[in-house]
């Protein structure tokens, strides 16, 4: 039987797909810049995008097996769910081992991403080291397609997942300094500022490293 997944709708909302399959079918440039601007004007927002990526999945699926891992995964989701709705943000999907949120201040999303790591130090504790999970975070913030509650598209999705997963490890959270820039958030003295050029897009970001949970 042959395989369909690649015709099934591009994110499950019909609304936004139908408008997205009648874009793709517009020829003419100005019927097409009319329906762009429509479908930003529906879906567009700004906000904070977070996105997070479990450290060393791939090495240690390998060594271990891919059924440990998924076991870690489900803890991690458990960790993770709760926090990010407690600092005010949408959890709009996890896949795999990353994690996709949604906040409308960047000082939430810097605030679960330090909850969530805080959370994970002191979960391991408790665990051997090879059932101990660290995250990589990356957060970026722009002008986004919020689709209601299931998924976003836009540049700082893409930035975001291009720190959160290639740049980040483990236990290390990059927020690009145009989200800093939108927040009230101090950077610490001793934080590293660097650039990457990652897919001919440069990146500029600020390293904030976890060490140990917060202690109240």
């Amino acid at each position: 039987m042959a395989d369909n997944s690649i015709l099934r709708p591009l994110t499950g909302h019909a609304p936004f797909d139908r408008l997205i399959a009648d874009f793709s079918d517009i020829a003419d440039a100005q019927e097409q810049e009319t329906a762009r601007a429509h479908i930003w004007d529906e879906y567009g927002t700004e906000g904070a995008v977070f996105i997070s990526d479990m450290a060393s999945f791939s090495s240690t699926s390998r060594k271990i097996g891919v059924c440990h891992f998924l076991k870690l995964i489900h803890r991690a989701r458990q960790t993770i769910a709760p926090i990010i709705a407690a600092n005010n943000g949408v959890l709009l999907k996890c896949d795999a081992d990353n994690c996709y949120g949604f906040f409308e201040h960047t000082d939430d999303a810097i605030r679960a991403s330090f909850d969530i790591n805080s959370a994970l130090f002191e979960s391991n504790e408790r665990y051997p080291i090879a059932e101990q999970i660290y995250l990589s975070v990356g957060i970026d913030y722009g002008r986004v397609l919020l689709i209601d509650g299931v998924d976003f598209y836009g540049d700082p999705v893409n930035t975001a997942s291009k720190l959160g997963e290639d740049l980040a490890i483990k236990a290390e959270t990059l927020v690009t300094e145009r989200a800093i820039e939108q927040s009230n958030f101090v950077v610490p003295e001793l934080a590293e500022r660097m650039t990457a050029r990652i897919s001919e897009i440069e990146i500029r970001y600020v390293r904030i490293p976890m060490t140990e949970p917060a202690r109240t």
